[in-house]
């Protein structure tokens, strides 16, 4: 039951610790209003999380608890697929940024992290078998 207790606590818990942080740094920057409104997204996924996780296997994907493996499957891909369009809008936002006389280096250093975190997953992978 701890399990399943961490399992159903766990990413809800994190969403809301999030909001928290969210909330603030943007107090710290001067935008309390802006961090209140972050905060109430990130407690409303957190709300769906707890409320409809239990009843929909696609919520329970996003709560981290897959059903089956064909759903763990799609959180492996859907994983990758984000990361393709992050990589791939930190790459336009560079080039936009070097074409436009800025240096672009918020993006390239997004680029950079997304390059070496696939590099050092590819060698932790292989070297694990």
């Amino acid at each position: 039951m701890e399990t399943t207790m961490g399992a159903r606590w766990g990413m809800p818990a994190f969403g809301l610790l999030m909001g928290v942080a969210l909330l603030v740094a943007s107090a710290f920057g001067g935008q309390p209003v802006v961090g209140l409104g972050m905060f109430a997204i990130m407690a409303a996924y957190s709300a769906v999380l707890v409320i409809f996780g239990g009843r929909s296997e696609t919520i329970g994907v996003l709560g981290g608890r897959p059903a089956d493996e064909r759903l763990a499957s799609f959180n492996i891909l859907a994983t990758a697929v984000a990361g393709t369009v992050a990589i791939i809008v930190a790459i336009v936002g560079f080039l936009w940024q070097i074409a436009h006389g800025q240096n672009g280096s918020d993006f390239a250093v997004v680029a950079a992290a997304a390059g070496i975190g696939y590099l050092l997953a590819i060698l932790w992978l292989r070297w694990r078998g």
